[in-house]
């Protein structure tokens, strides 16, 4: 994938998050604590806007997870060749946090894949988002409860980490999601408005900016230490 193809993907990509961000005016997007654990309060509502949503990020999440597997001289078709590709490529994607306005969660943690049939197959595990679309996209109106606002959010932040695992692989930063922002997206790799630089991705270290620099130039924080003592 050439540079400004990419860009145009992740402008498409800006606009899909837009949608969701919409949907807050009339939807409460906040957690809440439910039998120990913190889960979105309206997780499990469904609707045609959620539904848009995954069935065009899914498409989107193929096309840019082929490219990054076509990056790495592996050609895929899909999505068991994909998964196996990138997991087995990027081993820590899984690790990878996405901020949102009301919570931060990591949703590739349960992606994984098993050979089955003799090898010959690839099952896919952990991508619920994915088989919901699947669900949607042989049946649209049984299957409308699978288009809820929990994996509309969970398949956009997967396809956000796919696009910033991109970036890395074509441009050798980030910078372009700062050229062209989006909105209800973040991660903590990327440069701030205190940092002069990128942190670093899972597969490579899983640091901020900030604590990329303090590991990679100790005697500067050091320094800071002992004069703010």
């Amino acid at each position: 994938m050439e540079q400004i193809e990419l860009i145009q993907h992740w402008n498409y990509f800006c606009s899909l998050a837009e949608r969701l961000d919409d949907t807050k005016h009339y939807i409460d997007h906040g957690l809440q604590e439910h039998n120990g654990k913190r889960e979105l309060v309206h997780g499990k509502v469904y609707s045609d806007v959620f539904k848009q949503i995954i069935v065009l990020l899914a498409s989107e999440f193929e096309i840019m997870s082929k490219a990054l597997c076509h990056k790495k001289g592996v050609k895929t078709k899909k999505i068991g060749d994909i998964s196996e590709t990138i997991l087995g490529t990027f081993p820590k994607i899984i690790e990878f946090e996405v901020s949102t306005p009301f919570w931060i969660n990591t949703p590739l943690q349960d992606w994984k894949t098993k050979r089955i049939d003799g090898g010959k197959n690839i099952k896919v595990e952990g991508l619920d988002w994915w088989f919901a679309y699947n669900s949607i996209k042989h049946d649209e109106v049984g299957s409308i409860t699978d288009a809820i606002l929990e994996n509309a959010i969970i398949a956009l932040s997967s396809l956000y980490i796919i696009e910033l695992y991109l970036m890395k692989e074509v441009f050798e930063n980030m910078s372009i999601v700062y050229t062209y922002p989006t909105v209800y997206f973040k991660c903590k790799y990327l440069p701030h408005p205190v940092s002069s630089g990128e942190g670093l991705l899972p597969d490579e270290g899983g640091l901020s900016p900030t604590e990329r620099y303090k590991k990679e130039c100790p005697e500067l924080f050091k320094k800071h230490e002992i004069e703010s003592k």
